[in-house]
């Protein structure tokens, strides 16, 4: 089993730096990677999300998918598989459509309210939790595997 690490975003303060912060792991992502956003409602999960596909080298329009349940962006080399579960108390047959996004080695799937769907996770996801600090401020908290540290690494 992976070790776990854990690391935090410092301060964000508004959107712009939350969206700079996403980009920073969206430029890193490989394919294959399987992200839950976990936040309140206003958390900040859409405006991650947009900087993440935008660092991604997507240049689709990020938007959330609460009503649609999933959008798909493109970038260069993959795809961003984005999901919404909060209106959902069981997932049904998107539970399979999650697992094929999951399973395939060109997508990242980044997953909103994934409680409804934990028992489909794999064991090694990526989990950035979101705290509020105040009415534009933000810090994310980033639980994941080793493996996966090359996400999170500083800049030189």
């Amino acid at each position: 089993m992976d070790q776990f690490l854990n690391q935090t975003s410092g301060p964000l303060d508004g959107p712009e730096t939350t969206r700079a912060y996403a980009a920073k792991i969206g430029r890193r992502l490989k394919g294959g990677e399987v992200i839950k956003l976990i936040a309140d409602f206003g958390g900040g999960k859409t405006t991650f999300m947009q900087g993440l596909a935008a660092g991604a080298g997507s240049e689709d329009i990020v938007t959330s998918p609460s009503f649609t349940i999933r959008n798909d962006y493109k970038s260069q080399n993959f795809s961003l598989a984005h999901f919404d579960f909060y209106r959902l108390n069981d997932p049904g047959i998107l539970k399979d459509m999650l697992a094929e996004a999951m399973a395939d080695p060109l997508t990242v799937v980044v997953i909103e309210w994934a409680n409804v769907v934990e028992n489909v996770l794999p064991n090694d996801v990526v989990g950035l939790k979101f705290k509020t600090l105040g009415l534009n401020m933000r810090e994310i908290y980033a639980n994941h595997p080793k493996r996966f540290a090359y996400l999170f690494e500083e800049e030189t």
